[in-house]
């Protein structure tokens, strides 16, 4: 997050979704931030990353580590370990 003129400015991943023809549910993931504008707050997509269930896992891990050396230099972080149990197949949820 970087201040701006004083206010506060962050981007974060959102899902969306919709649902098909046939009954089932597709979820889309997109880069955003919110903006104010005229007094009201509202979500302005940066980049839509596609299809929650075809995304390029491993490249997003790669983009978050590019922009965590970016942003502190000097701070090597040991890289987390995937779950070994449960069904999250090695997915783990943490702050980009």
């Amino acid at each position: 997050m970087s201040g701006v003129g004083g206010i506060c400015v962050g981007m974060y991943l959102r899902t969306t979704q919709r649902r098909r023809k046939d009954g089932s549910l597709v979820r889309y993931l997109q880069l955003a931030h919110n903006r104010r504008e005229g007094g009201v707050t509202r979500a302005e997509v940066l980049l839509n990353l596609g299809r929650e269930d075809e995304l390029d896992v491993e490249g997003l891990r790669r983009l978050a580590r590019s922009i965590r050396r970016y942003t502190d230099p000097g701070r090597e972080e040991a890289e987390p370990q995937p779950h070994e149990h449960g069904d999250q197949k090695g997915k783990r949820g943490r702050p980009i």
